[in-house]
């Protein structure tokens, strides 16, 4: 064990807080997509639904990222030692990075779709070959890690700088697309060119544009950070709370993803409240149709039967709200408000 400075204890302690902050949000969102979110879906499918599937990986990585790199910064002051540590921390990466790339494709297809054109074809692109650069990644590092011979270590360290430079640049057009996306979505005029969508589907782009924006830019901030530690170096006294530094943009970026999913569970959750008091005003004005119908009341005691049909369903209406605020409704079976 190396003698530590006061940059490796701060950046231990930093990746502490983290890995124990990763654990209690995940702990939340596990919480959130079983029991809050169920309340207003009957679908138990929603509940291993791709987001949720992609989201909650994403939280595991970076929980696990916190906690082997804490532990990787006991280990000698070079890059890649060929412990556990460190090979759960460079997995935990590879993974996050990936499960990033999916889930922000996921979630912002259909604003990409709406745009179209080379933006849309990139992203696809980039999404395709993700699975395949991570995994070398993660793969080359590996090798390089557990290679005996101390001599091939330089060319196998080439490679793994080679291999996170592919990656770094694939993510970072990837996320530069997104957000020149999201900005240029949320300058439009939303109702004039989503005529054919509804207000709640308009709403929830906005949710979607607006949390994506700033995460792009917190993973922006990441690889930066993450490119200063590459040009430092651990051997460095500050080259390990640069990489806490890091580390910390990235969970930021992942607490925004988790702010988007229950800023959308919100949206949904008013819309449908709307859309059941307005059904049941319209049952009660048909009920009172049918029923001054029926009884045959004279024409010329409309003005009153009016008044009195129009407190019964202002009472009604009353009631109704009561009860959605105690009984959340159940969704309609409506595509975009399923994807969780």
């Amino acid at each position: 064990m190396r003698n530590f400075s006061t940059f490796d204890t701060i950046a231990m302690g930093m990746h502490t807080i983290l890995a124990v902050s990763g654990f209690f949000e995940m702990a939340y969102l596990l919480y959130f997509i079983s029991f809050v979110e169920r309340r207003v879906s009957v679908e138990k499918a929603n509940l291993f639904s791709r987001f949720n599937i992609t989201l909650c990986l994403l939280s595991a990585s970076l929980t696990s990222l916190h906690a082997s790199t804490a532990v990787s910064v006991f280990e000698e002051p070079y890059p890649f030692d060929a412990t556990i540590a460190a090979t759960v921390s460079s997995f935990s990466f590879c993974c996050s990075e990936l499960m990033y790339v999916w889930y922000t494709w996921l979630r912002s297809k259909s604003i990409l779709k709406l745009k179209g054109g080379i933006r849309l074809k990139i992203a696809a692109a980039v999404v395709t070959i993700a699975p395949g650069i991570y995994s070398a990644q993660f793969v080359i590092i590996c090798f390089h890690l557990y290679l005996p011979d101390h001599q091939a270590k330089l060319p196998t360290l080439l490679a793994v700088n080679l291999a996170s430079a592919i990656g770094g640049l694939a993510i970072i057009a990837f996320d530069s697309i997104m957000l020149l996306t999201f900005t240029s979505f949320l300058k439009e005029n939303q109702m004039e060119n989503l005529k054919s969508y509804s207000i709640g589907t308009s709403k929830r782009f906005s949710v979607i544009a607006g949390y994506g924006k700033w995460s792009c830019i917190g993973l922006l901030w990441t690889l930066l950070l993450y490119i200063a530690v590459s040009v430092v170096g651990y051997h460095r006294a500050a080259g390990y709370l640069l990489q806490a530094c890091c580390h910390t943009a990235l969970h930021c970026t992942f607490s925004l993803l988790i702010g988007m999913k229950v800023a959308l569970h919100l949206c949904d959750t008013k819309e449908e409240q709307a859309d059941s008091l307005a059904r049941n005003g319209v049952a009660i004005e048909s009920l009172l149709r049918s029923t001054t119908a029926s009884s045959g009341t004279p024409r010329s005691d409309g003005r009153s039967n009016s008044i009195a049909g129009s407190e019964v369903m202002l009472s009604e209406k009353r009631r109704s709200e009561a009860t959605i605020k105690k009984t959340p409704p159940s969704f309609e079976a409506k595509p975009l408000r399923q994807q969780r």
